[in-house]
């Protein structure tokens, strides 16, 4: 695929990333809570017409989550905003059923992906271990698992979603 096969809506999000990142360097909060959303609202938009329009909802739950997370009453918003991002990672896990290589675990990718979790894992264990809500720290294990089968799966698959 070459830069002329790209989608308008991934040509104007790959330039809004762009200025992303330079907000976040340097430290404009404002253009980074426009952007941010942003951004993946416009990865959404070829989606809905995709093979699987769970990455789409997956998408439009990711903006939302990152909108919770970025307003003012963050503590109060961690919840909403994470539980977006966990639905949204199931969606884009049903999603990339649709394009599911046939075949066995592919041990080239399970591999890195498994010691790549495991060295997160380690690195979050003193943190998580702190907190005194068993519910908080079943659902960083939980979410730990999700986006490292969401990974893998979308390793799998045998057509770009985007």
């Amino acid at each position: 695929m070459g830069i002329n096969d790209i989608q308008l809506p991934h040509r104007i999000a790959v330039v809004l990333a762009g200025i992303y990142l330079a907000a976040v360097v340097c430290n404009w909060t404002n253009v980074k809570y426009a952007l941010k959303p942003a951004v993946t609202l416009l990865l959404a938009l070829p989606t809905a017409r995709g093979p699987s329009h769970a990455v789409f909802v997956g998408l439009l739950l990711s903006a939302l989550g990152d909108t919770f997370l970025m307003l003012p009453d963050q503590e109060s918003m961690f919840v909403p905003g994470l539980l977006s991002f966990l639905v949204a990672h199931i969606l884009y896990l049903n999603g990339f059923n649709a394009t599911l290589r046939s075949g066995g675990v592919s041990w080239i990718v399970a591999a890195p992906l498994g010691a790549f979790v495991s060295a997160m894992a380690a690195a979050l264990y003193d943190g998580v271990a702190r907190v005194e809500d068993t519910g908080v720290q079943v659902g960083v294990v939980v979410y730990i698992l999700t986006i490292a089968l969401m990974t893998y799966k979308a390793a799998m698959t045998q057509t770009p979603l985007l």
